[in-house]
């Protein structure tokens, strides 16, 4: 992904939930979700006995979107690969991302949630294509 384009880097900075996708049982699921982009793949993290930890382990294939909540609307749309990586304790990620999406309220949700989190899993997503929009340069194909 183009970490230099100004769309992309201000989906991948900014605090937009992704939402990804996968399947589970044959059937495709959304789950809205936390994250972080480091070294060209992008980081979620949750617990080992999630339902997308345990689908993910069945089928990698992801798909995800990171959009903008105003318009005009920016979308970053990524296919990718997941990999797991189990963690004991917590992940070094996630007190960053808590922080990203919670801002001065991270520290009071982080104390109530560490005595409790024993293992996590890093969920690793390696992107294979992705597509951009702005809705003022770059629309859906759709909109042509």
């Amino acid at each position: 992904m183009p970490t230099d384009d100004p769309v992309v880097s201000a989906l991948l900075s900014g605090p937009n939930l992704a939402r990804l996708a996968y399947i589970d049982n044959g059937r495709p699921k959304v789950v809205p979700i936390w994250f972080d982009h480091i070294d060209g793949k992008i980081i979620m993290i949750t617990g080992p006995r999630a339902a997308k930890a345990k689908a993910l382990a069945q089928n990698t294939s992801v798909a995800l979107t990171i959009d903008s909540a105003t318009p005009p609307y920016k979308v970053l749309l990524v296919d990718g690969e997941a990999a797991l990586e189990h963690v004991e304790g917590m992940a070094p990620e996630y007190r960053p991302i808590v922080e990203r999406y919670l801002g001065p309220a991270a520290e009071a949700y982080l104390a109530n949630v560490l005595p409790r989190v024993k293992r996590q899993v890093r969920i690793v997503i390696t992107p294979t294509s992705y597509r951009i929009f702005d809705f003022v340069k770059r629309y859906p194909k759709s909109l042509s």
